[in-house]
Parts: C-alpha cells; sequence; structure tokens
C-alpha cells in the first residue's frame, strides 16, 4: 500500500482548477432580479463576489425567490 501512496503522489496529470465565478455574471444576475435596489445589489455583490457557493446556490432559486433571499443573508 505505501508503494501505490508514493505512486499516486507522482503523477504528473494535472490537477483541474475550479470554475470561478466572474464578477461580471454577479452583476448580470443581480440586474435580473426586479427591484433589488442598488444599494441592495452593491451589499449582495460584496457578499457573492466572496463566496461561489452562495452565487450557485442563488442561481438554483427561481427569479421570484431570489430578492428575499438575498436580503435574508447576514
Amino acid at each position: 500500500m505505501k508503494k501505490d501512496l508514493v505512486d499516486a503522489f507522482k503523477t504528473t496529470e494535472p490537477i483541474p482548477l475550479p470554475k470561478v465565478t466572474t464578477p461580471t455574471e454577479i452583476l448580470d444576475a443581480l440586474r435580473l432580479i426586479p427591484d433589488l435596489a442598488e444599494q441592495d445589489m452593491l451589499r449582495c455583490y460584496g457578499k457573492l463576489v466572496l463566496n461561489d457557493r452562495l452565487f450557485q446556490a442563488l442561481k438554483e432559486l427561481p427569479i421570484t425567490m431570489r430578492k428575499t433571499w438575498l436580503l435574508m443573508l447576514p
């Protein structure tokens, strides 16, 4: 087993980098939310740009629920 572990560390295959959401994608998604005030948009943008998992969760919600969900974030 020790040999298998050493062999695993010797692999030359590159590790794929995770997809990173661009700031433009986040802004575009926020602009689609009806009646989201500019100040609220900026506050939400600041949270989503730091946490891609939150942005992915936002995209899964129906558009009618996104504003409420965003404004509930701590």
